[in-house]
């Protein structure tokens, strides 16, 4: 079974399934930031929403020219720690770039290395007003009902952005080069 992404979704996408809880995540994205001080933990609950897919039976690469774009409103990252969570805002400029955003290619690129694990290829992160593209390994875990969890992990260089890894306190603490991104989507099957 091959799923394709259909649409454009940005999130807040439609919700799609009634059996979804409303107090009850469907996915996350959490950002790591690593320094010689430790890690802190960013993160993004998305709730009652799914991303629309389309069953095919088809094998290796699936061609088509459509997105499914993931915005995400900088602010509404959480974080336990308050100074971080203000370092990230000021990082990500968020005042000037208020959203994150993820496009994956619908139908384009999606290579299946085996029936719970594919390569998107090409994904588009927009962070801070700059745009890069990653091949992104991700999982595919069927749930018992129409639909499925898509999730896998990326690492981001910040120069590769543009971001100047920062240093505070005289540099007692630096910022990592490569931020590390988790998530974890619901697909739903419309197929």
């Amino acid at each position: 079974m091959i799923l394709c992404f259909t649409g454009l979704v940005g999130f807040k996408p439609e919700i799609t399934s009634k059996s979804v809880e409303e107090s009850s995540p469907t996915g996350f994205i959490n950002i790591t930031v690593l320094s010689n001080f430790g890690k802190q933990l960013f993160e993004y609950n998305i709730k009652q929403q799914c991303l629309s897919a389309v069953e095919e039976q088809v094998a290796g690469y699936i061609k088509d020219n459509k997105n499914s774009s993931i915005i995400i409103p900088v602010k509404d990252f959480k974080c336990i720690n308050k100074s971080a969570y203000k370092d990230l805002l000021s990082l990500l400029k968020a005042d000037q770039y208020p959203n994150l955003e993820i496009d994956i290619p619908d139908n384009s690129n999606i290579k299946y290395i085996s029936e719970k694990q594919v390569i998107l290829k090409g994904v588009s992160f927009n962070i801070a007003g700059v745009t890069r593209q990653y091949d992104v390994w991700c999982r595919i875990s069927n749930t018992g009902t129409v639909n499925q969890i898509l999730s896998g992990t990326t690492r981001l260089k910040l120069t590769d952005l543009e971001i100047v890894p920062p240093t505070k306190f005289l540099g007692l603490i630096k910022v990592n080069d490569e931020i590390i991104v988790d998530f974890s989507f619901c697909m739903r099957s419309i197929g």
